[in-house]
């Protein structure tokens, strides 16, 4: 009988499984913060790893919030709005993810307050702190009036009211969530950037490589999902025309990406740079090279664009969801390309350090398990919003017009 409701009732049984990846999640979370963070493979010599994999991943899935709202309030794009709430809820899904990663990364959660009272302003980690606080409040005022929605809540008038003035407030969010992620994205691609003792990192172009790269992401990720729910629950969320355009769209900002990315990388080689040069080798050519020239640039680069770009016309659903997710399979690779490469070669000399230190990495259980827990956590949230959120019920499709009749018929009619 058991057995028997669970197939007739799918979706209980996609809630039980994500219910026990959470229960994973608490179980490893739990070991973490009763043992600290020698319950994790992290060390002094790789200090950052899979945990801020994760908040990087998540927080590029965010980046989808910020711009499809600046094309649809400030471009005027009207018809964007329905993909455009979606992004902004699977950005507050986002930053929720990466807030949870980094309470679990810095080792001590019961000072996660301090970045809000004393204020380091020469910090790139400050300036971080601010804009992700500042952008999720944000986030938070643009689903408000979606969750406010919800029909059990239609008798607290003065919610609803609330939610209706802050929907129409909409397009100045836009705007102020437009500044504050790409000065949120450029600050996280400035933190590594300003590491000048890791030679790998230390480079200019790191703040711009991650807006672009987010903003890519970001688009490709909320259409995947999108044409996933669509097909999941047999129902009509967004004009297909929308989805084909902002596939393109992110299709050719991901083209733009790979050749940043390409000759930023392979600039490294023109001259030697202790440490850099060593890095990029491992990179391209060392244990690091299939994943970088087979998931980041090839799968999840040029031929993830090429399927999104062609997509709309060749009008395949099948190239789209595949070329979205590809896409979103290579800034995961490219996130830990960035955040491990770096550990794999010395210090630098400078600032000079009397023993060198080359590390090794191998993510604990812990790590995996919290892991887990935050993505099922978040798929959870997701998977009920897009059940339950009137927001996310579907569209009416437009009834196609009545063909004209031609003109010699009309006229004969006229005569009869």
């Amino acid at each position: 009988m058991n057995l028997r409701f669970l197939r007739t009732h799918p979706f209980i049984l996609w809630i039980a499984l994500l219910l026990v990846g959470v229960t994973v999640g608490l179980a490893g979370a739990f070991t973490v913060f009763t043992q600290g963070l020698g319950a994790t493979g992290l060390t002094d010599s790789v200090p950052w790893g899979m945990w801020i994999t994760l908040d990087l991943s998540c927080i590029a899935v965010a980046a989808g919030g910020f711009s499809l709202s600046a094309i649809t309030y400030l471009l005027g794009r009207e018809s964007y709005q329905p993909l455009a709430r979606i992004a902004v809820f699977v950005g507050v899904l986002g930053y929720s993810g990466a807030l949870m990663a980094l309470i679990l990364d810095i080792g001590r959660p019961d000072r996660f307050w301090h970045g809000w009272v004393f204020w380091n302003t020469h910090s790139m980690l400050w300036e971080v702190t601010m804009c992700i606080t500042l952008y999720f409040s944000v986030l938070m005022l643009e689903v408000f009036p979606m969750v406010a929605d919800l029909p059990f809540l239609a008798r607290f008038k003065r919610l609803n009211h609330l939610a209706h003035r802050v929907h129409h407030f909409a397009p100045a969010l836009a705007v102020i969530g437009l500044s504050l992620s790409l000065l949120h994205q450029s600050s996280l691609g400035a933190t590594y950037g300003v590491v000048i003792g890791r030679a790998a990192l230390w480079r200019s172009t790191m703040p711009l490589l991650f807006i672009v790269s987010a903003v890519a992401a970001g688009m490709s990720f909320t259409v995947h999902v999108t044409l996933l729910v669509q097909w999941l629950g047999k129902r009509r969320l967004v004009p297909n025309q929308v989805l084909f355009e902002v596939g393109q769209i992110a299709g050719a900002i991901l083209l733009l990406y790979l050749y940043m990315r390409f000759w930023d990388t392979t600039a490294g080689n023109y001259g030697y740079v202790p440490g850099r040069t060593e890095a990029t080798n491992v990179l391209m050519s060392g244990p690091f090279a299939v994943s970088f020239w087979g998931w980041e640039m090839l799968l999840g680069g040029l031929i993830a664009a090429i399927l999104m770009i062609r997509a709309r016309a060749r009008q395949s659903f099948v190239s789209l969801v595949v070329g979205s997710g590809l896409v979103y399979a290579g800034i995961i690779v490219n996130r830990w390309h960035t955040t491990l490469l770096a550990f794999t070669q010395p210090l630098s000399t400078n600032p000079p350090v009397t023993d060198p230190l080359v590390g090794s990495y191998t993510p604990a259980w812990t790590e995996w398990g919290t892991a887990l827990g935050i993505v099922c956590g978040l798929t959870l949230l997701f998977s009920l919003g897009m059940r339950f959120l009137p927001a996310f019920q579907g569209i009416e499709e437009a009834e196609p017009e009545p063909a004209p009749e031609p003109a010699m018929t009309v006229a004969a009619e006229a005569g009869d």
